[in-house]
Formats: structure tokens, sequence, C-alpha cells
């Protein structure tokens, strides 16, 4: 063997590959859902899954989701200047429950307005990170408490994460962490953990004792120069070496941690890898950030028998959305993919029946400023998202969309508009509708209670 490998220099190794490599960092810390749902009955029967497709730096949303009523487009027009899109190029939609009804979508969506007009998405406007209830009178006086670092991508990347937003720093843990670990009960013969992370680590599926499982759009990254079934004299000389070494019995504790959990990573990842490798979507996803990792999120669907699971949360992070030197083309790129990688997904639920079965929703750092750069937006509050899936209440805008005007009644300065829907109302939704008990929510969202009852309000919106 032209490599020798002895227990120090493999202990030495495997702690940094813990921190690099997916199958390893994923089994060290991720918790095991293990008490109870047999997938014929319990509370967490059947099959459930959350994709979120989290828009890093802000995108402007309020070129997404544009008034089409005469009166409000001109007042948009007017804050927007070189930003604002024409009526007439608008994809046009509808919606009950606003100050008028006629809205349109950014052109280069077409899914999102087939999907509305099917009743198959939402949008929800003007949602924000709040910590309590705050009118323009509120925040000017200084007389509520506001998130911390406001309009900052860090802490507002963090915020909509862990929906804690009055703490800064590492402290508080993501959400979709606490959700599983308030479904313990699920997944009680899954191979890996509730969360699959497509884009490396995230503060949103960290828990106070579980972290995502990571894997990527070229599928597990499994250990260098292991494997089991090799033909290769020195591949099996290496790989009986690694065996060897993780039989061992070590009386130090973090030496005999770190050989339990690598030999369950090792193991894990060889699961994952069989159970994904045969397989193939109908779809022809594109190739692009968000198409490829829809595309191993559809195939990871496929295997949920196959890797025992009853329950899943995907997270899907496209970066770009920071256009403060110019917006109008960068975001027609971006929502070209965003749309195409979408189409294909959604039909891929289709051939797989799971359309019932799945959501698929937006976050991102903040919304951006009505007004002009010059060709450009810049940082600002609350924004638009949506909401995909065959059990959502579609074609329906929720939420209050807001006067787009300078100086408008929730304009704090530059077209920086006050949240008018909590993150935490945003996440309930989705969080109950995928099976957290009521009794939970204000686990998962501790400020909850400032905004809504949990317990006999579940679902404060109204989109499932």
């Amino acid at each position: 063997m032209s490599e020798d490998i002895n227990r120090r220099k493999f202990i030495e190794q495997a702690s940094c590959a813990a921190v690099g490599t997916a199958s390893l960092f994923s089994t060290l810390l991720t918790l095991r859902m293990t008490a109870g749902a047999a997938s014929g009955g319990g509370p967490f029967a059947g099959y459930k899954a959350l994709v979120c497709l989290f828009l890093n730096g802000g995108n402007d949303s309020y070129n997404m989701l544009v008034p089409r009523d005469a009166t409000a487009h001109a007042e948009y027009s007017t804050a927007r200047t070189s930003l604002a899109l024409p009526s007439g190029s608008l994809l046009p939609i509808t919606s009950t429950g606003q100050d008028y009804t006629d809205f349109g979508i950014h052109p280069k969506l077409p899914i999102l307005q087939s999907l509305y007009n099917a009743g198959d998405a939402a949008f929800v406007a003007n949602v924000g990170t709040l910590v309590e209830p705050t009118s323009l009178g509120d925040y000017n006086a200084k007389a509520v408490q506001l998130p911390t670092g406001l309009f900052s991508h860090a802490d507002e990347q963090t915020h909509w994460q862990t929906l804690v937003p009055q703490t800064r720093g590492a402290g508080p843990k993501g959400w979709a962490g606490r959700m599983a670990e308030c479904m313990s009960q699920a997944n009680s013969m899954g191979s890996i953990g509730m969360n699959l992370s497509l884009s490396g680590n995230n503060i949103l599926q960290t828990g106070n004792s579980s972290v995502p499982y990571i894997t990527g759009p070229n599928g597990v990254t499994l250990l260098n120069g292991y494997d089991q079934a090799s033909g290769n004299a020195q591949t099996i000389a290496k790989t009986n070496a690694v065996d060897s070494i993780l039989s061992e019995t070590y009386k130090n504790l973090y030496q005999g941690t770190l050989s339990t959990s690598t030999r369950a990573s090792i193991d894990t990842g060889i699961e994952f890898d069989n159970a994904m490798s045969p397989l193939a979507t109908t779809e022809a996803f594109p190739s692009s950030q968000i198409g490829d990792r829809l595309e191993v999120i559809s195939k990871v669907m496929q295997a949920r028998t196959t890797l025992g699971m009853d329950r899943q949360i995907f997270f899907v992070e496209r970066g770009g959305w920071d256009h403060h030197s110019e917006l109008l083309q960068p975001q027609v790129d971006l929502f070209t993919e965003v749309n195409d990688a979408i189409t294909s997904f959604w039909a891929e639920m289709g051939h797989l029946g799971l359309q019932n079965d799945v959501v698929l929703y937006t976050i991102s750092d903040f919304g951006r400023t009505l007004t002009s750069n010059g060709s450009g937006s810049d940082h600002a509050w609350g924004g638009n998202h949506f909401v995909i899936g065959g059990d959502v209440n579609g074609g329906k805008i929720y939420g209050e969309y807001p006067v787009l005007a300078t100086g408008g009644p929730l304009d704090i300065g530059r077209g920086r508009l006050l949240p008018t829907t909590s993150a935490d109302a945003y996440g309930s939704e989705i969080a109950s509708w995928y099976g957290v008990p009521n009794t939970e929510l204000e686990t998962v969202f501790p400020n909850a209670t400032n905004f809504f009852n949990p317990v006999s309000t579940p679902n404060p919106l109204g989109i499932f």
C-alpha cells in the first residue's frame, strides 16, 4: 500500500473530513428520528416534504409581484422610476382580499402564473422578520423591539432562518431544526436525518441536537479510496485498514466517539448512495444551480421508501440577488432559472404522484428599496414570497399588499417598507401543514404569540 494509514493519521484526517465532507459531517451530529410512526399509521402517516428555496442576497420582490391596477401601477412607476416594469409586460393574475384585484407577475415567471391560476400557488405579501407587531409610528418612536441589524445581509439571513430576530449571533437555532426535534416520532426507520441540504450547512436546518444531512448536485461525498466492493488491490487494502481502525476500542472518549460516528457516516453514505445511484427523473431538468439541486431532491423523494422517510425538509440556496449596481437584466436571468427549474420539478412531482405531498416556498434576506439608486435597489425590509403545493389554497395573495409609493403609510424611508405580516405567521402556515402539532408551534416560533395564538390559530393566514 503506497500510503501508510496509521491510527493517529486516520483520526486526524477523519477529524478534518468530518467538517468538510457530506456524509461524515452529517452523521457526526445528525439527530436520528427515533420513536415511532410507521408508514401505515400514527400522526405522521404518509409522506410530506418541504423545499425551502433561499434567494440569498435579497430578492427585489416588488418586481416579482406588481400591481396592474392603473392607480396602483402609476404609484409604483413613480416610486421605482427606471426600475419599473411596464404594466403590459406583466403576466396578469387577480386576487381577492386586497385593495384592488389586478396584479401581475414578472414576465420570466410563467410557471407561477400557471400554478397560481390552477390554485397550486399563492403569494404572501409584505412579509418580514418582526419581534412584535410594529406600526410606522412605533418604528419612528422606537416604541417596540426591532430585529437587530436591520438591513444587514448577515443579520437578516440569520433572522429568517431562526425567526428569533431580537438576538444577534449564533445563539438561536433554525426553525427547521426545531421542527425536526419536535417531530421526533417521524422517520423511525429512516437512514438519514429529516433535514437534507443541497447547499451546504445552514442555520435553518440546525437544531439543538441536529444538523442537516448534506449532499449536493453530484450526490453524496464518500470517503476517498474506501470501497468494500472494489476489485483494486490497493483500494481493498486501504478499505481493510480503515475497517480495522474503526473496529478498535478506544479508551479516549473523543477518539471513540469519532470512530463510532465515522463508522456510521461511512455506512450511511454508502446506503444513501446505493439508494440514489440507480434512479433517474422522467423530466429533463435544466442544468443550473437550482435545476441540478431540484433534480437531486426529486431522486431523494423517489427513494423515500428505501430510505425509510415519512417527512423530509430540503434546503436549496441560490445566491446573486443583491442587485445594487443593476437590477433588471440580472433579475431576468435569475427568474428564468427559477422558472425553468420549478417547471421541471413540478412536472416531476406529477410523475411521482407527490404534488399534494410537497410544498416549495421561498425565503430571502429582505425586500429592497422601491427607489432606484441609479440602476439598482438597496437593502430594505418587507417583501413578497411564493408558496407552491397541491394543498395550497392558491390563486390568492395573502397578507396585505402595500401601497408602493415613497412616503406611503408603510415607508420608513427610501421606499423601505415596514412588514405587515410576520415571518412567524408565514412559517407557522408551513409548519402546520407539515405536521408540527399546534402545541409545539411556540417552541418552533418563540415570538408567535406576539402575533397570533398558535394553539387555536395555527394557520393564521389561511394558506392551507
